[in-house]
């Protein structure tokens, strides 16, 4: 009998001695969480406080006074944004030169009016430079606040104005896509110099050329781009003025033909850049100029320079609706 009493104590030992052995394993099965569970809520978080800088600057944009604001803004919260919301900053940032340099050169046009202003603005000389203004400080450290708000100085047939500075904002180049990246190069250029001025072309055709590749290369690159409207009324307003004007400088007044000159760059540009979309309408038109034997103006009754060519005209009349036909799909 003790020895069956035994035998059963034994038994219970040995029983309970492996339950606390299985409990004793249980304890210790953690679920580990993955390494990176945390990361949803901080791309979230990021994206939050990204979209709280787009709103902020919208906001900012539409009180402030004076331009560096908003570029001291810029300057101090696009490295802490991602290309796309890079994108969306500087699109805010046109938004605002959009509201404010009209009414900026409202003002400036009325400072102009006073034969003092006037004649302190004619010692900034050429190039410009603001720095050379002397005795009206006032007058100076107002150039200069414009200035470091990404605006800068031009000046037409003598009359000053402000226009947005792209050249300065390629310091954004490294926050932004590709995309705005292309259309800030493309909008420096006129930064830089106007295309146009005082009734006819301001560069040279050549440069006038390369304008135009530009502006195609954007609009090839980035069809759907986020400036591809703009850009494309760009390149028809160069494109235009690349085959159309013709003032001062590029007709023989006696015989009403295109200039050797003139005609040697379209085919140069053709030779150089074979496979560019703009050679296709550059080779049609010189078709048509050669049909012509080069005479471009018909003579006219009451001055040496008449109407364009029927065909001339009729080319010149469809030319938009040939770049449509090239770029927009």
């Amino acid at each position: 009998m003790m020895l069956k009493l035994k035998s059963v104590q034994l038994l219970l030992l040995l029983v309970t001695a492996l339950m606390a052995s299985g409990c004793g394993n249980q304890k210790e099965v953690t679920v580990q969480n993955p390494a990176n569970q945390k990361e949803p809520q901080e791309n979230t978080a990021q994206q939050d406080n990204q979209e709280d800088t787009l709103e902020q600057f919208k906001l900012l944009a539409s009180q402030v006074k004076e331009p560096g604001e908003v570029i001291a803004f810029l300057d101090a919260n696009m490295p802490k944004v991602n290309s796309e919301q890079g994108d969306q900053l500087f699109m805010e940032l046109e938004k605002f030169y959009d509201r404010y340099v009209p009414s900026l050169n409202d003002n400036f046009l009325t400072m102009l009016s006073k034969p003092e202003t006037a004649q302190k603005m004619n010692e900034i000389g050429y190039p410009m430079d603001i720095n050379n203004i002397k005795g009206d400080d006032t007058l100076k450290q107002w150039l200069l606040d414009q200035q470091k708000g990404g605006l800068a100085l031009g000046n037409t047939e003598g009359q000053f104005y402000w226009k947005v500075d792209y050249k300065t904002l390629h310091k954004y180049d490294k926050y932004v896509s590709n995309d705005i990246k292309s259309y800030i190069a493309l909008k420096a250029l006129e930064t830089e110099k106007n295309y146009f001025e005082d009734g006819t072309i301001a560069i040279t055709r050549e440069e006038l050329g390369d304008r135009i590749l530009k502006a195609e290369y954007y609009l090839t690159e980035h069809p759907d781009g986020l400036r591809a409207k703009e850009v494309l009324q760009i390149y028809k307003q160069y494109l235009n003025t690349y085959l159309t004007d013709y003032r001062y400088d590029a007709i023989d007044d006696k015989t009403l033909k295109l200039l050797p000159t003139v005609k040697k760059s379209y085919q140069s540009f053709m030779s150089e850049h074979p496979d560019s979309k703009t050679t296709i309408l550059v080779k049609k038109y010189l078709e048509v100029i050669d049909k012509n034997k080069d005479v471009i103006y018909q003579k006219g009754t009451d001055s040496i320079m008449g109407p364009p060519k029927e065909d001339i005209q009729s080319f010149w009349d469809s030319l938009e609706m040939k770049v449509d036909s090239l770029f927009v799909s």
